[in-house]
């Protein structure tokens, strides 16, 4: 839904339709050639552009955070990221980077063998929708941090890996989010400027 909330963002900021898009799975060169032809669309003032290619190394990554580092640094080095600016700041757009969330290398502290209570089984944090259940899979990690769920649905029940370490097998090193490092809270928001700006 994440297309539509964008473009209802923007109509309710006076914004049609017409002049706004949103393009996602992007980051690969063959992606470029798309982000080119809706950037040649006349009446375009606002794109969304969900490069999501850094994602994706993390999320398969096996090599811990170096190896991630160095996976996103031969990206880079393959030029699509410049390119996409190049695109943009040559039609004028104002560009922001931003990001939904950071990472941390991690290591297995275990995995709970909840079945299926748990209604998200992620790495870094579970959600419960039963206190009970949370309880009883947190008696197991007495580190882990079972979440209030202030702001959040009273069946949204997290239960959060402690420190730096992951629902998986213990030893074992990954690269995830979710959890409350700071590394994982704060992303950044960059504002691009061309030479001309």
């Amino acid at each position: 839904r994440e297309g539509n909330l964008w473009e209802q963002f923007w109509a309710d900021h006076g914004v049609q339709s017409q002049e706004v898009a949103y393009l996602k799975g992007l980051g690969e060169p063959a992606t470029l050639e798309r982000m080119e032809d809706i950037c040649a669309t006349p009446r375009l003032r606002v794109l969304g552009a969900v490069v999501d290619k850094v994602d994706r190394i993390m999320h398969g990554m096996e090599l811990g955070l170096a190896g991630m580092h160095n996976q996103v640094r031969q990206w880079v080095n393959e030029g699509f990221f410049g390119a996409l600016l190049d695109v943009l700041l040559t039609k004028g757009f104002a560009v922001f980077i931003t990001a939904d969330h950071g990472n941390v290398e991690s290591v297995g502290c275990g995995s709970p063998k909840e079945g299926l209570t748990a209604e998200v089984r992620g790495e870094r944090v579970r959600i419960y929708s039963d206190d009970v259940l949370r309880t009883a899979v947190a008696s197991r990690f007495p580190k882990a941090i079972a979440w209030k769920p202030v702001g959040l649905p009273s069946d949204f029940l997290p239960l959060i890996a402690p420190e730096r370490s992951a629902f998986i097998q213990p030893g074992t090193r990954t690269v995830a989010h979710g959890g409350v490092t700071l590394e994982e809270l704060v992303v950044p928001f960059v504002r691009v400027v061309g030479e001309q700006d």
